[in-house]
């Protein structure tokens, strides 16, 4: 899948998964439903998975032409809150959508926590229990594999996000960039 510019992101509408990719841990003791909201993950645990997620874009994959061209992700906060507040959002709704409550897509909710970007794309998953499972799950997927190793990405962040008593428990978002000001490769 070639790299598109915002505001042309890696969506698809959704299936079992959707795209989007962040690790961030939302701390929160709102209550919606059936459950307060809860981050999956501590700090620590969070940047465990972004390693997890680079040595895996260094593995070669049948969704990517070579894992030699992958950029190394580089933690982005501002990423990690869009990804946080999107993961918040699906676990209040109790959907996965890429298009959060307030009718807004990726693009126009990495311009609110001020991330400029030439290119984004988006992983979503639900119900996996861990961050092995959910980067399995997006592996698995054509679409989702293919936004997981575009090589173009340099910025990542990520967010679980846990509500008990939902549908499908836990909310995973990826939220991956090339800043605007990024040379093109």
């Amino acid at each position: 899948m070639p790299f598109s510019p915002l505001p042309r992101t890696h969506l698809r509408p959704w299936r079992a998964l959707v795209l989007a990719a962040t690790v961030l841990g939302a701390t929160s003791s709102a209550q919606t439903g059936s459950g307060a909201l809860e981050p999956c993950l501590d700090e620590q645990q969070m940047r465990r998975a972004v390693e997890q997620l680079n040595a895996l874009r260094r593995q070669p994959a049948s969704c990517a032409a070579s894992a030699a061209d992958v950029q190394h992700l580089t933690w982005e906060s501002r990423l990690a809150a869009s990804a946080t507040e999107q993961a918040r959002d699906l676990a209040v709704q109790d959907r996965l959508s890429h298009v959060d409550s307030r009718n807004r897509g990726l693009g126009v909710r990495l311009r609110s926590v001020g991330y400029a970007a030439a290119g984004a794309g988006e992983n979503l998953a639900a119900g996996q229990n861990d961050i092995g499972d959910t980067l399995q799950a997006w592996l698995a997927s054509p679409s989702h594999c293919a936004n997981l190793m575009q090589p173009e990405y340099r910025d990542v962040g990520l967010a679980c996000v846990q509500r008990r008593g939902s549908r499908y428990e836990r909310f995973w978002v990826a939220h991956f960039g090339v800043p605007a000001a990024a040379p093109r490769r």
